[in-house]
This record gives structure tokens, C-alpha cells and sequence, in this order.
């Protein structure tokens, strides 16, 4: 598997991140049999930036106090030559103020169902993304595929690590799933 080091700086915290630079499924963090969803913590109030888009796949997940999300996904294109169709399916409770970023003419948020959304993206070079509010400290499910494919390996976040201190997925030591539950550090 072909992988690229993208450096993220996490406001405080400045660390390195992996991210996949291809469409195969030979991740470590890959468990896409899990037929139970694993839940990580997310640091509330923690930011990632520095993700351009084009150079690896990537779905990036920020949590705001007061129930605010940030999630963003970047494509490997500049490295594969292929596109990314990424569907980007959110539950949670009391999801409200959708707001799509960098959308294109054929990219679609759908809103029609109570406490959920769903995001459908023809991504290459670019960041799309999607800001949204929902019930301060509850959990959101993020269920993703790009081109098909559902990988755990593809989601990042800051979480605490062991000795309580932020880092790139808080250094999770475990098989991810895809879906992924994120709960809030705080609410």
C-alpha cells in the first residue's frame, strides 16, 4: 500500500498524520466485518488544518462546544489519477444548520430525515466538507464510502491520547469500523 505523510497541525497540538493514498483495503485500521460500530472520543474544541485536498484519502472530523461538528474529505488524485465519490452518511440527535462547503453543481447534501444526513461528493483536488449543529455532547455516526469502498482507515481526529495529551486519533490502538461513532470530549 502506497502512503503519504501529510503533516497536520492540531491547534494546540502539532502532530504528523497518515493518510491513504490509495483505494485498497490494506489498511491496519480496516474492519469493515465489524458488525458492531466502535466509538472514539473526540477533543472538543480541538481544530486539524493543513489537509489539501488531492494528495490522500481522508474524511477529517472536528467537534465544537455547544453540539457544533466540522467534517471535511479530501481525494488521493493527484497521486492516482482517480476520483474519489465519497457518500458521507451522519446520524445523530438534533441535527440542524447543514452547511455544505466547496460543493459542486452535481454534489448533493440530502436533509429530508430527522436527525441524519447525507452528503454525496465527486471529489479530486479539492476539500468538500459540511458544517452542522446537533445536540451539545451527544454522539454522531459517521458511515462512509468512498468509491465503494467502507474503511475505518480513512477517519481522522483528535482524541487523548494515554497520557491524556491531544494527538491524531488520539492514538487509537484498535481496529476502526466503518461506521464510526464519535463522541464528544466534552459537550
Amino acid at each position: 500500500m502506497r502512503l503519504t505523510h501529510l503533516l497536520l497541525l492540531a491547534s494546540p497540538l502539532f502532530a504528523a498524520c497518515v493518510m491513504r493514498t490509495d483505494h485498497s483495503n490494506n489498511n491496519n485500521n480496516n474492519n469493515n466485518n465489524n458488525p458492531q460500530p466502535v466509538t472514539v472520543v473526540v477533543d472538543t474544541d480541538q481544530t486539524m488544518t493543513n489537509t489539501p485536498g488531492g494528495d490522500g484519502v481522508g474524511v477529517f472530523v472536528q467537534y465544537g462546544s455547544g453540539g457544533h461538528w466540522r467534517l471535511w474529505w479530501t481525494c488521493d488524485t493527484n497521486k492516482s489519477g482517480l476520483a474519489c465519490d465519497f457518500s458521507v452518511d451522519i446520524t445523530g440527535t438534533g441535527i440542524a444548520n447543514a452547511k455544505p462547503s466547496a460543493f459542486e453543481t452535481n454534489d448533493t447534501l440530502d436533509t429530508t430525515t430527522a436527525n441524519r444526513l447525507v452528503a454525496t461528493t465527486h471529489t479530486t483536488v479539492g476539500v468538500d466538507g459540511l458544517d452542522f449543529d446537533a445536540t451539545p455532547g451527544a454522539t454522531v455516526t459517521l458511515d462512509v464510502s468512498v468509491s465503494g469502498l467502507r474503511d475505518g482507515g480513512f477517519f481522522f481526529w483528535v482524541g487523548d491520547d494515554a497520557s491524556g495529551k491531544p494527538a491524531i486519533n488520539g492514538n487509537y490502538q484498535g481496529q476502526l469500523s466503518d461506521p464510526l461513532i464519535f463522541q464528544p470530549s466534552l459537550p
